[in-house]
């Protein structure tokens, strides 16, 4: 179980998930929500304090159900993964659909262009807040691509232009 892992395992995923794969103030955010004081999360991720397990929940929702923070903590070393238990709710407008899912692509695009130019945070390589940002947004991109091929498949195969009956 996680509570056995040593306390510079813990901290050093903390110290990643809070400070090295997130933009700048991201810990701050992620205190200020689970209700703990910025000081004492550092101490956490410094090392100076062991991880208590009764904040892995807030941790997890703090950082937005981060997958990271449940596979870490609960889900490492078995064969299980995270499924969302809520359903989304179904896509109505189909074209609108299409053109959000051109938007987000195109915000991937025009991130990966500012991250590798040379005026970027790291220069022509992509920084680690940059990475963070392209990575978000690539999961948003994902999922809504994901709930609209679900939204196509539900549509029945004449609307969705498909085969005609006696083509």
């Amino acid at each position: 179980m996680w509570w056995t892992r040593e306390k510079t395992e813990i901290s050093e995923f903390l110290y990643k998930l809070l400070i090295g794969d997130a933009p700048r103030g991201y810990a701050r955010q992620v205190a200020t929500r689970m209700g703990v004081p910025y000081p004492t999360l550092s101490k956490y991720w410094l090392g100076k304090r062991r991880f208590p397990a009764s904040l892995v929940k807030p941790l997890f929702l703090a950082t937005e159900e981060d997958v990271r923070v449940a596979e870490f903590f609960v889900l490492d070393g078995s064969g299980y993964r995270l499924e969302r238990a809520a359903a989304t709710p179904p896509i109505l407008d189909l074209p609108r659909a299409v053109m959000t899912l051109s938007s987000l692509q195109a915000k991937i695009m025009d991130l990966y262009l500012s991250a590798t130019g040379e005026e970027s945070d790291g220069g022509a390589k992509v920084s680690a807040g940059e990475a963070e940002a392209l990575r978000l947004a690539l999961q948003q991109l994902t999922a809504h691509a994901e709930r609209l091929r679900a939204a196509l498949l539900s549509q029945p195969p004449a609307s969705r232009g498909g085969a005609r009956a006696g083509a």
